[in-house]
């Protein structure tokens, strides 16, 4: 089980990566568009239409990584007036949420992401980009979320001490 939560943990890590890279591609990419416009009066058509996508890639990458670190937004105000075994309990009825939310969203969002497939579905920019590619991360973020989710309820389940 250590070499599986080792691969999850390096696969989690990498999409958070890409996900800082994409997010760094994006601030160049709309200062060379600022600096083009104004000095050059050009614009890059790509540059906004990507730069929004880029913008739905981002948490579905990086959202599993900040999940196992902790990371995500918590009102710990229940949290400061409990004893450690309810916040336990409080932890896993967190984490079966969790698995039953994102488990929704991964099979609507396969759903979702085969009918842009098949239907060839496109932008209606001038780029006509394909939106399989733009939903295809929506259920592919979600599942290492849910994996994560899983992850921390076993935690949780064999550690009763915590």
């Amino acid at each position: 089980m250590n070499k599986v939560n080792t691969y999850f943990n390096k696969m989690e890590d990498l999409l958070a990566s890409i996900a800082g890279l994409l997010m760094l591609f994006s601030m160049f990419s709309t200062i060379l568009e600022v600096f083009m416009r104004y000095f050059f009066n050009h614009s890059f058509v790509w540059i906004q239409e990507y730069n929004e996508y880029i913008l739905l890639y981002i948490p579905f990458l990086a959202g599993a990584w900040l999940l196992r670190l902790n990371g995500h937004v918590a009102i710990d105000l229940i949290d400061n007036f409990i004893k450690s075994k309810s916040k336990r309990v409080l932890s896993g009825i967190t984490a079966v949420i969790g698995i039953i939310v994102t488990a929704i969203i991964v099979y609507a969002s396969i759903l979702v992401t085969i009918h842009a497939y098949e239907s060839n579905l496109t932008s209606t920019t001038i780029l006509q980009t394909p939106q399989f590619y733009v939903y295809i991360i929506i259920p592919i973020g979600t599942l290492f979320m849910l994996i994560e989710f899983c992850r921390q309820f076993i935690q949780i389940s064999k550690n009763p001490s915590n």
